[in-house]
């Protein structure tokens, strides 16, 4: 076992030694997480979101004091999130960005643009990017410098590129 405590990991991304999972919560609570071997995350004990139709039953909300490691960021209330992609620099045109990504949703209808701190252990900012379309899957397409999204109704494919 690599680490345990996920809920529902939905996209992963993997550089080095560096491991981010994007994880959908109970009813609010989806986490951007750093995962460390040997690491708990909580689950299902500790979250930042609810119990679906009950107010009787409470998650722990504090991961740390309980001995779990803390999410990276929480989306309250929740986006219904998915992929992560890191954005490669020739897309941006910027040398002195680093750590920049794409996170989709499927309840947000969007995308988020997320920037991390240089170890990973905070989001700096988060812009949401409507598409006004459930995010299934997204992928960069070096060939083209273009990022492919796969739409959920209509299915369809949509191409983000730089002009």
């Amino acid at each position: 076992i690599f680490s345990k405590g996920h809920r529902n990991p939905q996209g992963l991304y993997v550089e080095g030694k560096t491991i981010l999972s994007t994880e959908h919560g109970p009813e609010g609570g989806d986490e951007i997480n750093k995962i460390v071997i040997g690491k708990n995350y909580g689950w299902p004990l500790a979250s930042y979101g609810t119990y679906y139709n009950t107010n009787e039953k409470k998650y722990l909300k504090s991961h740390v004091k309980y001995g779990y490691e803390e999410p990276i960021f929480t989306y309250i209330p929740a986006i219904g999130i998915s992929e992560i992609v890191k954005i490669p620099n020739e897309f941006l045109n910027e040398d002195d960005l680093d750590n920049i990504f794409f996170i989709s949703s499927l309840n947000g209808k969007s995308l988020f643009l997320v920037k991390f701190g240089k170890n990973f252990e905070k989001i700096i900012f988060s812009e949401k990017i409507f598409i006004d379309q459930r995010i299934r899957d997204l992928k960069y397409v070096q060939k083209f410098n273009s990022f492919l999204l796969a739409l959920e109704k209509p299915s369809q494919l949509a191409i983000i590129k730089k002009q």
